[in-house]
């Protein structure tokens, strides 16, 4: 359908762009259950190593690749689409271990933290509005994100005063799409180009979670360049 729209606009607009991009950006958690610092469960009889609540508040930094097709009309009207893949991490400090050995429940102060790392397929359909100001031109966008979760990866490591160090890794995706609007502020002069954008989620991340107020949310300030083809 949007491939008709392009095709049906051709007469009227000024001219189709299209762009690769490299973003990298910041992206946390908000709601509820999102913290800035949380413990590591532990046991070596059990086997068990993980991150109370990895949900962190606290920002990771991030990085994508992109391509997207923009279409200029005459009232300087813009819309089109991008496609691309990011890898986005999330941080929760870690201030204690709590052991449990199979008779006593022990706990140690340490010093570490927790990531959340998430691969993302993302799809972006946008609209929005072209400034154009000398040889420079400023698109105000707003789209929706509809990114596809390949994979949802807990790594955390603390140290303790003793030396000793305690690491978790487990699977935690909990969604498969995360939809999430977003505003955008991007820039070029000749072939190249910046931009500035903020999305945040809409799924609730720990939806499945039972006991308690579970809500954990999406938040992603990206900024990045691209290269007009």
């Amino acid at each position: 359908m949007l491939s008709a729209i392009f095709i049906f606009t051709n007469c009227y607009g000024q001219k189709t762009e299209y762009r690769l991009g490299f973003s990298s950006g910041l992206f946390s958690f908000s709601g509820v259950s999102a913290e800035k610092i949380s413990f590591i469960n532990y046991s070596v009889n059990y086997n068990i190593a993980y991150t109370n609540n990895p949900y962190g508040s606290q920002q990771g930094f991030c990085y994508g690749f992109s391509g997207n097709l923009k279409r200029i009309l005459k009232n300087n009207f813009v819309f089109g689409i991008e496609a691309g893949y990011e890898r986005l991490r999330s941080k929760i400090s870690i201030d204690r271990v709590v052991n449990y050995d199979g008779i006593l429940t022990t706990q140690y102060l340490v010093d570490g933290k927790t990531f959340l790392d998430f691969s993302f397929i993302n799809l972006e359909p946008f609209a929005g509005y072209r400034i154009i100001s000398n040889k420079s031109s400023f698109d105000l966008t707003a789209g929706i994100d509809i990114a596809y979760c390949l994979d949802a990866e807990e790594k955390g490591e603390a140290t303790g005063a003793n030396g000793t160090t305690y690491k978790t890794s487990e699977d935690r995706k909990t969604i498969s799409i995360d939809i999430r609007p977003r505003l955008q502020i991007s820039t070029g002069y000749k072939n190249f180009g910046v931009y500035l954008g903020y999305s945040f989620g809409l799924p609730n991340y720990k939806s499945g979670y039972v006991g308690g107020t579970n809500e954990a949310y999406a938040s992603f300030m990206r900024f990045g360049f691209t290269y007009l083809l």
